[in-house]
This record gives structure tokens, C-alpha cells and sequence, in this order.
């Protein structure tokens, strides 16, 4: 069976579109040290998940890297190169190529649409599956991981060898703790037990407690590590049956991995049918057109808006003038009105005080 990455840490925009979380997902990937086996941080395949992936306008391989545009679709389609190309998407395409340029943009809109409730409904199962993960057995985890390497076609060799390196220190620190059971086991009932032999039992019994702690880090680190490569989503689809008993075969549309796969069937269609509408020579002409006509718009707009506001200016100074002018002339009136009385106040004077 092969699974696919669902993004390593990408270095452009990831795929998935965001998803609003119960947690914010800010965590990076983080490789834990094959060395070390103290707590690492958690990575999380959500995290690819929850990156901007509206920008996307190509196909990403199984390693998370961009694929060029120009290369036959066929090809590209699945992991088998078959000469003719895949027959669905070259039916697909011709339907597509078919459309009118409207009807191309309402179809990309509808495969987006669809893609983007895949991706809310593959975010809550990988949750779901991930918090039961939590829960188990350290030795199941173990295993499962073990599965994981075993049937991914997207790891390469050196990342199962660290990978298995990882587990192989987990699986001597769990012999361990058996050794130290079956040694705690072939001492007395603490009832009929010695002084000296209860104490054994209380230092094995410490012993195992720090063993089962290691064990613990241990395991943690090799998810870790699964994780930072971008395989957490493939880490529980691989084993959704295990972690949930319930869960529905790997074969049905409603399995994790049937919806992995469905996935990157639409994320190719919506890259391909971008493309071939992009490279539309009848579009690119009437984009170019449409661009030119909204920037002379803009520049007629701005142009209006300069003269709007030269005519403020000037309605402003004239307001001032006017103003200015009118009370000139209440000034002059007044004059006028002062000059007339003094007029007829000489007017009326007897001659003699007039002299």
C-alpha cells in the first residue's frame, strides 16, 4: 500500500487551506535527536493543514516539493508513468477545455469547494485519531510505527533506518522493564519477605517507574520525528483500524486514507484546470485588456479627484473674498450713513453759529 506525505515544513505556501482549531496552530516540526530520548515538542501534520493553501496553483509530489506546470498530466496523475497518460484526467481536461471561460472558473470554484470540506473533515478525524494514539501503549505505538515504515513508499531509506534506529532503543528499554518484572516476581510475597528482600523489591519497583518514563520519551521521540517529516497524517491513516476499532475499512470513501487520496485527486484536477485556464490565450488578451482598462480608469478617477480639489481650493478663496468684499462694503455704507447725518445736522444750524 502506499501513502503519500502530506507536506513536509513547507518553504512556500502549503496546500491545505486553514481550519479554524480548538488550539492554535503555530507548532513547527521538529526532529528529535536519534541520541536523545527526552521530551521533544510535538509536531503536528495539522500544521501543514492549516497553511494558506488558496495560493496554490500547482501539484506537489509525494515529498512536498512543487512539480512543473508543463509536464504531461498523465504523468503526473499517479505514481505509475503509463505512456498515454491517465485516462480519467484526460477526459477531465478535454470536458474541461470544453467550457466556456465562465463555466471553467464556476467548475475550479466547485472542485475548491469540495476540496475544502475534505480537508475540515480530515482535520477532525486526524484529531480524533491522534488524541485515541495518545492513549495507548507505548509497545503499540511502537509496532505501529514499525507498520508505517514498513508499508510507506514516502519515506526514504535513510529516514526508516533513523526511524528504526529510534525504535530499536525504545524496544531494548522495553525488554528491560520485563527483565526488571520478572526479577521483581522471583521475590517472596512481601508478606513472608525479608527485610533485605522487600527493599529489592522497592528498588525494582523504582527502577521499572524511570524505565516506563524513558520508554515513554522514547516513543515520543520517534513520533516526533515521523511527524516532522510531514507523515503524521500518514502515520494514523496507515493504522486507523488499530487506534480505532471502529473505524471503517481502509477501502471505504470514509476512511482517513481513502480521504488522503481523494484529496490529492481534486488538489490535482484544481492545478491542472488552472492551468490550462491561465494559459488561455483568449483570457490572458481579455485579462491584459481588463487590466489596461482599470488603470486608465484609475488614472481618469485620480485626474477627477485633483480637479474636485483644485475647484475646493478655489471655491474656498473665492468664499474669502466674497466675505472680505461684503464687509467692505458694510464698512462703506456705514461711512456713507455717518457722512449723510453730519450733513444734515449742518444743514439745519442757524446761519449765525454756522459763522
Amino acid at each position: 500500500m502506499t501513502t503519500t506525505k502530506l507536506g513536509t515544513p513547507p518553504t512556500t505556501a502549503s496546500k491545505l487551506p486553514a481550519v479554524p482549531r480548538s488550539t492554535t496552530p503555530a507548532a513547527t516540526a521538529a526532529v528529535a535527536k536519534s541520541a536523545a530520548v527526552g521530551a521533544a515538542p510535538d509536531t503536528s501534520q495539522a500544521v501543514a493543514f492549516d497553511a494558506a493553501a488558496l495560493e496554490q496553483k500547482v501539484g506537489l509530489n509525494p515529498r512536498g516539493q512543487h512539480v512543473a506546470t508543463s509536464a504531461d498530466p498523465g504523468a503526473l496523475w499517479g505514481a505509475e508513468k503509463k505512456p498515454q497518460g491517465n485516462p480519467e484526467l484526460r477526459a477531465a481536461m478535454t470536458e474541461f477545455r470544453a467550457l466556456s471561460p465562465e463555466a471553467q472558473q464556476a467548475k475550479i470554484a466547485e472542485l475548491k469547494t469540495k476540496q475544502d470540506a475534505l480537508s475540515k473533515a480530515m482535520l477532525v478525524r486526524i484529531d480524533a485519531l491522534d488524541a485515541r494514539y495518545k492513549t495507548m501503549l507505548n509497545t503499540s505505538k511502537g509496532e505501529m510505527l514499525r507498520n508505517l515504515a514498513n508499508t510507506s513508499e514516502a519515506m526514504t531509506p535513510a529516514e526508516k533506518e533513523k526511524l528504526s534506529g529510534l525504535l530499536d532503543k525504545a524496544d531494548g528499554i522495553a525488554k528491560g522493564i520485563e527483565d526488571l518484572k520478572a526479577q521483581a516476581a522471583a521475590l517472596p510475597d512481601s508478606k513472608v519477605a525479608t527485610p533485605e528482600e522487600k527493599e529489592a523489591r522497592t528498588k525494582l519497583a523504582r527502577q521499572i517507574k524511570n524505565q516506563r518514563s524513558r520508554l515513554s520519551d522514547a516513543t515520543k521521540a520517534a513520533t516526533t520525528y515521523v511527524d516532522s517529516l510531514g507523515l503524521k497524517a500518514d502515520r494514523l491513516a496507515v493504522n486507523e483500524q488499530r487506534i480505532d476499532p471502529s473505524a471503517p475499512p481502509k477501502e471505504s470513501p470514509k476512511s482517513l486514507l481513502s480521504m488522503i487520496g481523494e484529496w490529492f485527486r481534486l488538489d490535482k484536477l484544481i492545478g491542472f484546470f488552472r492551468s490550462a485556464f491561465e494559459s488561455n490565450p483568449l483570457i490572458k488578451t481579455g485579462g491584459d485588456f481588463q487590466a489596461q482598462l482599470e488603470r486608465k480608469n484609475e488614472q481618469r478617477n485620480a485626474e477627477i479627484e485633483r480637479r474636485v480639489e483644485r475647484n475646493r481650493e478655489s471655491d474656498s478663496r473665492a468664499q474669502a473674498a466674497r466675505a472680505n468684499q461684503g464687509q467692505l462694503e458694510v464698512e462703506a455704507e456705514s461711512r456713507r450713513a455717518q457722512l449723510d447725518a453730519l450733513n444734515l445736522a449742518l444743514a439745519g444750524a442757524p446761519r449765525a453759529a454756522r459763522r
